[in-house]
């Protein structure tokens, strides 16, 4: 089973792909997920990962993400909730 900070790898290495998947802008993401614009692009360019809180709160609202899932293969809301 995957711990919190393989799960947190994978959706910051993800981020991006994810947010392109959605047609969002790095200002509307970052908005969306309480990050500054430069936290975000720090992400995407893989110099910092997200936070456990922040991981959560992708799984939650992209949760019907492609991406998520074929990273997960299952409901991402669910495999943090088994993790937490």
């Amino acid at each position: 089973p995957m711990n919190k900070e393989e799960i947190v790898s994978i959706i910051s290495r993800k981020l991006k792909l994810v947010r392109t998947e959605y047609n969002f802008s790095q200002d509307k993401m970052a908005d969306i997920l309480g990050l500054s614009k430069k936290t975000l692009i720090q992400i995407e360019k893989e110099r910092t990962e997200l936070s456990w809180t922040a991981c959560i709160a992708v799984c939650a609202i992209f949760r019907e993400s492609e991406i998520l899932r074929m990273s997960f293969g299952e409901d991402p809301v669910k495999l943090v909730q088994t993790i937490a």
